[in-house]
């Protein structure tokens, strides 16, 4: 379940394969139930969750038990170098380590760790963690609609599992377009290294271009998804307003990569490969190839069935819809 637009999978899982077309489906959350990350309406938030699993496409969800990601504009996720010791000292070291690099008390947070880094005379430790405050209202919500919350995990995490296929070396850029807001992540396929997330959206890219050409919002949807930005004249008002408006994005994403550079890659000896894109904003035509050209390096739209062996050939969620449910397969996979 992914909050923004929710999406819902319920894939069977087997030891052959999994099955995609057993049960899923989206619904965009109303506005004001969920803001910056944080529940502001939780009756009527626990009965969009009662309707969307009412409303799902496919078998009737019949199991209450499910994983939920979480948003990154609450979660905190830092890379810290430590003196190498033993895991049991390392375990005691890091409490002391989280008050150092997290604005928030032990008390007040949920937090996990893993080394992604060794080194003769340190480790690098990577260090993610939640306020107990952002964590606690969506295990309430999810218990009062009903279900039973077995795992939560941050947004960007599951999404990298996703697309970043097994046994694939080198380090990944993971940007997550979705309709409210835009998720960044440098992962590798056995790590994350760094999460965040801007106000960048799809729909402020579609607001943008309404305002620039002066026409409605779902007139400037359609163009959008009409023309993409495939083979647009560079000194035309589309382009102009995309390139305008993506700067934040840029900017954004260099920023990923320059604290990658300077935190991450030395020990990890990983230069970044490739930007995955998915998301809902994944299907703006041409996109991929817009940001290769204005950041110099390979960019291209991530597979959400890279890991997944399928034992029916038969997908039910329309193919333009299948990055949409990146975050959600991530979380299956787990």
């Amino acid at each position: 379940m992914k909050f923004s637009t929710m999406s819902f999978l319920n894939p069977k899982i087997t030891q052959f394969g999994i099955d995609l077309s057993a049960s899923f489906g989206r619904k965009e959350i109303a506005k004001g139930l969920i803001e910056e990350g944080e529940i502001k309406n939780e009756e009527k938030l626990v009965e969009t969750i009662k309707e969307a699993v009412k409303e799902v496409k496919g078998e009737t969800i019949k199991t209450p038990y499910c994983a939920a990601s979480l948003p990154e504009t609450e979660s905190f996720v830092e890379v810290i170098r430590m003196p190498a010791m033993e895991k049991k000292e390392m375990a005691e070291a890091i409490k002391w380590e989280i008050e150092a690099h997290i604005p928030l008390s032990q008390e007040e947070i949920y937090y996990d760790w893993q080394i992604i880094g060794r080194e003769p005379d340190h480790f690098d430790v990577i260090v993610g963690a939640l306020p107990k405050k952002t964590v606690d209202p969506y295990l309430d919500v999810l218990i009062k609609a009903g279900l039973k919350p077995m795992a939560f995990e941050i947004e960007s995490i599951a999404t990298a599992r996703t697309l970043i296929k097994k046994g694939e070396s080198g380090a990944f850029l993971v940007i997550d377009i979705g309709a409210k807001k835009t998720s960044l992540a440098i992962a590798s396929n056995k790590s994350i290294f760094f999460t965040t997330s801007i106000s960048f959206s799809n729909i402020s890219f579609t607001a943008a271009l309404a305002d620039s050409l002066n026409i409605s919002f779902e007139e400037a949807k359609k163009i959008k998804m009409e023309k993409g930005l495939d083979d647009l004249d560079p000194k035309s008002r589309i382009f102009q307003t995309a390139r305008l408006h993506f700067a934040e994005l840029i900017a954004k994403i260099k920023e990923c990569l320059d604290y990658y550079t300077d935190r991450c890659s030395a020990s990890r000896k990983e230069k970044i490969d490739k930007i995955m894109i998915c998301g809902g904003g994944a299907n703006l035509s041409g996109l991929a190839l817009f940001l290769s050209r204005e950041l110099e390096m390979p960019a291209e739209i991530g597979n959400p069935l890279a890991n997944v062996e399928l034992i029916n050939s038969v997908i039910k969620i329309p193919e333009e819809e299948l990055s949409s449910y990146a975050t959600a397969l991530g979380l299956a996979l787990e």
